[in-house]
Formats: C-alpha cells, structure tokens, sequence
C-alpha cells in the first residue's frame, strides 16, 4: 500500500509524517508556524526530494471544516483542497478537524500513551472524549455505533464562560474588559492562561504561556496560583462537556498547554473541579480522564481517517 502524508495543522506548530496503513508514523518533522507559508509550506517541506508522491493526505486542521475552502481559526492561514491538490499532484487530499483526527486516535492508544489523571481506572466502553486547550480549545467526542465508531467534531470551545465561586469574579471581570464575550477558549487556551496571569494579578506585567509555566517551577507564586487557577478552570470545563457528551467511557485531555504543564499539573485539583457538577457528581466521579502524553495523536488519527476514506473508494 502506497504511503500517505498526514499533517497536523495547528495555530503554533504542524507536525507531519508518511504512513502506511495500519501503522503508526515515524520519522515526524515538526515545524513552527512562523517559519513557513501556510499548508502548502509542510508540503514543500515534507515532498521535497520525494521521487514517488503518496497516494493520498489527511490534513487535521485546527478550523471548523465545511467544504474544500478552510480558514484556520487563530491563524491568518486560508486555502482551498483542490488548489492544493493541483499544486502537488496529489489527487486525494482530505481535511478534518483537529480535534476530529485526536478522537479517531483514541482507539489505538495504549497505556504508554496516556498519563492518569487522579485515581487510574480502566476505560470502560461508552461515548470517550477529547479535549484540549493549546493555541485555542479543542474538543470532540468518538460516539460507539454498530461498525465500530464515529465522532462527533465540535466547537465547545467557543462556548460562554464564566465564574462558578465568589474567588472568581472579580478574576473574570477583569478579562471580560479585556475581552467580551468570554469563551472557555479565551481563559484555558495558551492564549488565556497569559489573559488569566494579568487578571490575577493585576499591574503583572504580560508574560508569555512559557514564561509563566517556567516562573511557576521556580517556585514563584503569582505563577503558581496562576496555574493551579487554569487547572481548576480546565478541571470544570472538562466536566461541562464530559456531561453535555455523557462521556462515560473517558476523557482525554491532550494539547500544549496541557500537557506541557508536567508536574504542576494538579491531579487533584483537576479531579475536584471536574466532578464539582451538581447534581451529577456521582456520574463524572465514576468518569476516568487521562493526557495524552504520545506526541503525534493527530497523525495517528489521520492515519486513521485515511483507512476510512480510501477503503470507501
């Protein structure tokens, strides 16, 4: 079977590999966003030298997909499929969602790939769900059906937010004059964890995601509560979807901002807040979560929905 390319398209960074069905990709290259001219830069970059193009791409997008022409949603990136196709000479190329290509992932990762977050239970069958706060906030739920599954994209993050306890308030106040209306994606996004650092602390100077996060390890404390007040805001957003999904079998949490956090990633905290929904605390508490903690899930769900495409044709 002839290899395929599989791109994972970020508002930061693309990740990019060949693969052969049935198997995971290797040899990833990973490519920051500034250095290269949209899509067709991973592509210039992948093909070059390549003597035989691949039968097919799958492109996961971080973008709502209606049609062949896609817009990125936090990066000025546009362009239509079949101008990419044209362009290549690569006759087959699809696009899904981001978040789409992470819960197609989800049935082949194994124990290695995941980190448990809180109490480590095994995941049972049911509806299992992906979230991620990266560049922006991702989600999608992989639904069982007879044949297996399909998933369901969404753009969850783009709901309103806003405080649930009185220590909150005047935290979203101030980031609601920076910026109104409030998305969940506006506060726990790489993006909003550096909104929510000036929120709490007000006359802070601006820092960078990386900045806090390195501040926060050297045991600052103004970035400490930073982070432990993102965990807590993830923690509860996690639980609105798991239950507007009814996602009893699992949450995955993947995405930068995430999973880069490590060991300042308060298991605990995220656990409180994630099950801190009456009157379903009994449900969300029988709920396993987990990170994913492999590094190319997008690309293993590419692989995945090219399976699906090309075995169709």
């Amino acid at each position: 079977m002839s290899e395929i390319l599989v791109a994972d398209i970020g508002g930061t960074t693309s990740r990019a590999a060949f693969a052969s069905f049935g198997q995971r990709p290797g040899n990833i290259v990973t490519i920051a966003n500034d250095s290269i001219d949209g899509p067709e830069g991973v592509f210039e970059r992948m093909l070059d030298g390549v003597n035989d193009l691949p039968r097919a791409a799958v492109l996961a997008l971080a973008a709502p997909i209606n049609g062949d022409e896609i817009t990125l949603t936090n990066r000025d990136w546009c362009w239509r499929l079949p101008d990419l196709s044209a362009r290549f000479g690569i006759s087959s190329i699809h696009a899904v969602n981001d978040f789409e290509a992470l819960a197609w992932a989800v049935p082949s990762l194994n124990d290695g790939d995941l980190q448990p977050i809180g109490e480590a239970k095994s995941f049972p069958h049911g509806v299992k769900l992906v979230v991620g706060p990266g560049t922006g906030l991702g989600t999608a739920a992989l639904v069982p059906v007879r044949d297996g599954y399909q998933v369901i994209a969404s753009e969850g993050g783009h709901c309103s937010f806003g405080p649930a306890f009185a220590d909150e308030e005047p935290i979203f106040r101030r980031l609601a004059e920076e910026k109104a209306p409030l998305s969940a994606e506006c506060i726990v996004s790489g993006p909003g964890l550096e909104r929510l650092h000036v929120a709490m602390h007000p006359g802070t100077m601006k820092l960078k995601c990386e900045m806090i996060v390195m501040q926060a390890r050297a045991g600052n404390r103004e970035a400490r509560a930073t982070i432990a007040m993102f965990v807590r805001l993830l923690g509860r957003f996690a639980g609105d979807m798991a239950l507007a999904f009814k996602a009893t079998g699992g949450v995955y949490i993947a995405g930068g901002a995430a999973t880069g956090l490590g060991t300042l990633f308060d298991e605990r905290l995220f656990r409180a807040a994630f099950e801190r929904h009456p009157p379903h605390e009994a449900l969300l508490k029988d709920i396993p979560s987990a990170l994913i903690t492999c590094i190319e899930p997008g690309l293993i769900g590419c692989v995945a929905v090219a399976e699906r495409i090309l075995q169709r044709q």
